[in-house]
């Protein structure tokens, strides 16, 4: 949505027009949703993030002065929530030893392709499944910066402005990241050179 358009549909919500709220959700729903559940992994929580961050827009519309686009500020949303999310979660963990199971496929993961050969889809499952688990063991942060560069494909100056953050700050959390990963991964690595 760009400038122009953004500005009118926020005169309008701030006019009272209901349904130009439902347009900004419609506009935004999907990528925050899909922004959400890649950080939590949690596709109820990612729906309640989702949910939470358009209630807080909803409540600060007045407010909201224009600094950023509702894009970056609904980014800005989603990634606090999540990483508030990600850190009761391994507290829980770590205080009530509570034990999810996270290695759970997606349903989606067996809807058959039929242009992919059968030992191509368990090993994309594979991978999947080991890259799930060795972002699980980033920090909340790092998880958030390699998920908004890597997934959402966000500029890093970007990323800076929807966490608040100095972009050096964001270079040296995905740096931390990507050497975790790669470690992780090594042996999968090897396996495919």
């Amino acid at each position: 949505m760009d400038t122009c358009s953004e500005k009118t549909l926020l005169a309008r919500i701030r006019e009272g027009d209901d349904t130009g709220f439902e347009e900004l959700v419609a506009v935004h729903s999907s990528r925050i949703l899909s922004l959400a559940w890649r950080l939590t992994g949690d596709r109820e929580e990612a729906e309640d993030i989702a949910q939470e961050a358009f209630l807080r827009l909803h409540r600060s519309v007045g407010d909201f002065r224009g600094d950023s686009s509702i894009a970056t500020w609904l980014y800005r949303t989603v990634t606090r929530l999540a990483i508030d999310y990600l850190r009761r979660r391994k507290l829980r963990k770590r205080i009530f030893f509570f034990r999810r199971d996270g290695e759970e496929a997606d349903p989606l993961d067996f809807v058959p392709d039929s242009a992919v050969s059968q030992g191509d889809r368990f090993f994309a499952g594979e991978i999947r499944m080991r890259l799930d688990r060795a972002m699980r063991r980033l920090s909340a942060r790092q998880r958030v910066v390699f998920t908004l560069r890597h997934y959402e494909e966000m500029p890093l100056k970007e990323i800076a402005a929807a966490l608040d953050l100095e972009e050096g700050t964001i270079k040296a959390h995905l740096h931390r990241a990507v050497r975790i990963l790669r470690q992780e991964l090594k042996d999968l690595y090897e396996e495919l050179s």
